[in-house]
């Protein structure tokens, strides 16, 4: 992939089986943020969602390939949450929702299979 569009960073925040949460900040991805007016009961409310990129071949943790410790130090699942940006905080929505766009996964496609080889995620506020 040209990498030329790969130039934000996410952080991840995987719940643990002990319900604490596991952060992991990814360099080299593309966030795609979408704004839009909902009208229902209450009225009129602004809701966000964005489409974020991981590409396998560029995306980075530190110095390291990001895919290089996929699913033994962190993972996408449904329910999870990420940060538009690099996030220093430990989990806690209100303190994090103060900085930064918080997001929760709401599906995650895994397209690792031929050239184009990435995980897209699609997320809601």
């Amino acid at each position: 992939m040209n990498d030329r569009f790969f130039k934000q960073t996410i952080t991840i925040y995987n719940q643990k089986e002990d319900e604490s949460f596991q952060r992991t900040v990814i360099d080299k991805v593309y966030v795609r943020k979408i704004r839009k007016i909902v009208v229902n009961s209450n009225g009129e409310e602004v809701a966000g969602s964005a489409t974020i990129t991981i590409p396998t071949d560029i995306a980075k943790i530190g110095d390291n390939l990001a895919i290089d410790t996929y699913k033994k130090d962190w993972h996408l699942k449904e329910g999870d949450y990420i940060v538009d940006g690099s996030c220093d905080l430990n989990f806690d929505i209100t303190k994090i929702k103060e900085q930064f766009d918080l997001f929760q996964i709401v599906s995650v496609a895994d397209n690792r299979k031929g050239n184009l080889q990435h995980f897209k995620i699609e997320v809601s506020e």
